[in-house]
């Protein structure tokens, strides 16, 4: 069960013009990394991601490795929330993974976790490799951990998830047919 006051995310929205700005910043940047903060709306059952911090001159990159500074990327997340009055959320941070694969790192999951216990939310956290994004949803599951899952897309291009419903499904058929769900420590 999702901890207490938790909604549990069903799918994910995103705006076109954000899932454009992910692939046009990884192209720019490559071979190194590039990377930021997804800004959005928690609506109802939906994470809805309407836009990206991009790459400041703050931020350490390599061709392994982004590593965000904190200063620009906080700012810019907390002039959109006061302009939206309020609405608008970090939801999730994006990086890229320039030629390479779209799974993340035990890095990468290490630092989703850190963030989703900090903020006590579900986030996401889509990796990008300039040709398609994937995104990953971090949540919480039963006995209090944070679990894992990729997140799926129709053919539309519309992201979606139902944890409740995956949890009810693994229940009764295991994981094998559903994909991965990864119980994080």
């Amino acid at each position: 069960m999702p901890r207490e006051g938790w909604v549990v995310i069903e799918g994910i929205l995103v705006d076109h013009e954000a899932a454009e700005n992910m692939l046009k910043c990884t192209r720019q940047y490559r071979p190194l990394e590039a990377g930021g903060l997804v800004l959005g709306l928690r609506k109802g059952l939906y994470l809805h991601v309407t836009e990206i911090t991009r790459p400041l001159p703050w931020d350490r990159q390599s061709s392994m490795r982004f590593q965000r500074s904190p200063k620009g990327h906080r700012i810019a997340a907390l002039r959109r929330w006061r302009k939206s009055g309020g609405k608008m959320d970090w939801i999730g941070e994006w990086h890229s993974h320039p030629g390479f694969s779209l799974s993340p790192s035990s890095i990468d999951v290490r630092n989703w976790n850190g963030i989703v216990r900090q903020r006590k939310a579900e986030m996401i956290f889509p990796i990008c490799d300039g040709r398609e994004t994937a995104f990953y949803l971090q949540f919480w599951g039963d006995r209090g951990k944070v679990l894992l899952r990729q997140v799926e897309k129709d053919e539309l291009g519309t992201f979606y998830l139902t944890p409740a419903a995956i949890k009810r499904r693994l229940r009764k058929t295991g994981n094998e047919a559903y994909g991965p769900t990864l119980e994080l420590p």
